[in-house]
C-alpha cells in the first residue's frame, strides 16, 4: 500500500479507506502476512471503470431527479422532458464507462494503448 500511495501522491489513510471501499464491493481482497496488501479480486481485464466508479462514488446517475419526480411531488411527474433526457444520458455514460477496463486504462497510462479519443 506504501508503494501506491508513493506513486500516487496519496495520503495513505485515505488510500486506505479507498481500498476498503473496492474491498467491500468485491473489486479487491485482502493478503494478509509477510507480502500482504490488497490484489484485484478479479482480472483486470475483468474489472470495468463503471463498477469503479459506482463502488467510489454511488450508481452513475446524470442530474438528480429522484425523490421530487417521485408520488405527486412535482407537477410535471410522468412527462417531465428533462428527466427523460438525463436519464437517456445517465444511461450512455454508464454504458460508455463500461467500455474501459481496468486493463485497458492500464495500458493507456503505460503507453502500450492507444489513449480513448476526445470527441468535440
Amino acid at each position: 500500500m506504501r508503494d501506491i500511495a508513493t506513486r500516487t501522491a496519496l495520503p495513505q489513510p485515505y488510500l486506505e479507506q479507498i481500498l476498503l471501499v473496492l474491498k467491500g464491493a468485491g473489486l479487491v481482497k485482502s493478503k494478509r502476512g509477510v507480502g500482504g496488501g490488497y490484489v484485484l479480486a478479479r482480472p483486470a481485464e475483468e474489472i470495468l471503470l463503471s463498477e469503479i466508479i459506482a463502488a467510489a462514488d454511488g450508481p452513475i446517475t446524470l442530474g438528480d431527479f429522484g425523490q421530487p419526480h417521485q408520488d405527486g411531488a412535482c407537477d410535471h411527474e410522468g412527462h417531465c422532458v428533462l428527466l427523460a433526457i438525463w436519464n437517456v444520458a445517465g444511461e450512455h455514460m454508464r454504458h460508455h464507462l463500461a467500455d474501459y477496463t481496468l486493463a485497458k486504462i492500464a495500458q493507456a497510462a503505460r503507453g502500450t494503448a492507444q489513449w480513448p479519443e476526445l470527441h468535440h
